[in-house]
């Protein structure tokens, strides 16, 4: 400030100059930024979206303005260039931020923008986006891989897709079971972690089984990811093994050695092994058959054609040992014609009656010796062998 001192008749008197009496100061930009923050929301990998951003001068002096640069690289934004870089009092220019992502991860960045302004020469302004979530999808949800022989083994693919509209981060993976029959043969694509999915990408992860033992097998694979509506997601597995068939293939040689009172038909295992119109109760018959090990039915009709006394007397033999003696256990009867199947492997006869063996050694004064030489006995409804005019009989028996 200037004073001017002026010497008058009565006292000096200072005024100011006329300079300080509403000069301007020295001329000055101000920078602004308008957004002061851009968020571009959710936007799914391989679109994009842009922000347009003002730069105004508030100043009173010429405002300089570099071009606009990012905080940090990162290919996903464009930076377009300035309107103008130069801006008088009062005047604006615009750049357009542009983020395209390509990858996962949300967006968490800036943009600066440098100018001559003294109190403010760099502003930034905070970039931020997300991605939309990704969405897991497991197939199949459930596997049973039926039955298996112990020591054989077989597999199948699980396939792990990412159906939502951005990045999967499948980040750890567990299977669970009860004991090791089951596991994963093949992790595929996640066979490290964390693995990313993009949109429409899938993978294969192979489970097997391989029972070592005839029980049954459970266990479960368990996929966690980001996907923040499925905690956890994946499939549940059931087996169940089979112990190796000790018959396959053994054969053992079975004879048959039988007579009845008087006409008998006869099947085992539900085949018909005679035809009918046997007559004669002192009539000895053999039939023989190499017999795969297992269960096996024999089934007999007694019929007597003369009287109303009918009775069955039989033994077999495995591989020469006699195994199975009417009169013995094992043996059952039918008092009245039975169902069709009576004769089937598979039939039921736990309801019918036990016979019992005749008490006379000799019914009628006459014995098959040969089969009493074997251990049989007649078998009937009651002891004193008498009484009955058919026979349904039937021998469940096993070749060891």
């Amino acid at each position: 400030m200037m004073w001017l001192i002026a010497c008058t008749e009565n006292e000096l008197v200072a005024k100011e100059s006329p300079a300080d009496e509403g000069l301007p100061t020295d001329d000055a930009p101000d920078i602004e930024v308008s957004p002061a923050r851009v968020h571009f929301g959710e936007v799914a990998l391989g679109s994009e979206n842009s922000a347009t951003i003002t730069v105004t001068n508030a100043g009173s002096g010429t405002l300089l303005v570099d071009s606009p640069r990012l905080a940090s690289n990162n290919a996903d934004l464009a930076v377009s260039a300035l309107g103008s870089s130069m801006l008088a009092a009062g005047a604006s220019t615009d750049f357009v931020v542009t983020w395209e992502p390509a990858d996962g991860g949300s967006l968490d960045n800036a943009v600066l923008v440098d100018s001559n302004d003294a109190d403010e020469p760099s502003v930034e302004v905070p970039l931020g986006g997300t991605l939309p979530s990704g969405e897991i999808e497991v197939t199949p949800s459930t596997y049973d891989f039926g039955t298996v022989a112990v020591g054989a083994s077989t597999s199948t693919p699980v396939t792990v897709s990412n159906v939502g509209e951005g990045p999967l981060t499948v980040s750890s993976l567990r299977f669970d079971a009860t004991d090791t029959d089951l596991g994963v043969l093949d992790y595929g694509g996640l066979a490290l972690l964390p693995a990313v999915l993009a949109p429409g990408d899938s993978t294969v992860v192979t489970v097997s089984y391989a029972p070592s033992d005839g029980s049954g097998d459970e266990g479960t694979l368990g996929i966690f990811s980001d996907d923040p509506d499925t905690y956890e997601a994946g499939t549940t597995f059931t087996g169940q093994g089979e112990d190796p068939d000790p018959c396959d293939g053994f054969t053992q040689h079975v004879k048959l050695t039988l007579t009845a009172d008087d006409a008998w038909e006869g099947w085992l295992d539900g085949v018909s092994f005679n035809a009918p119109g046997q007559y004669g109760w002192d009539t000895i018959d053999t039939l023989e058959w190499d017999l795969a090990c297992g269960d096996h039915a024999l089934a007999l009709y007694a019929t007597d054609t003369a009287q109303v006394i009918a009775g069955v007397l039989a033994a077999i033999e495995v591989e020469g040992t006699v195994t199975f003696v009417s009169g013995g256990s094992g043996w059952t009867m039918y008092d009245t014609s039975p169902p069709a199947d009576w004769t089937d492997i598979a039939f039921d006869d736990s309801a019918w009656h036990v016979p019992e063996a005749c008490g006379d050694t000799s019914p009628w004064g006459s014995t098959p010796q040969p089969l009493y030489d074997l251990g049989a006995r007649w078998i009937w409804w009651t002891s004193d062998c008498r009484d009955l005019g058919e026979a349904w009989v039937r021998l469940n028996f096993t070749v060891p």
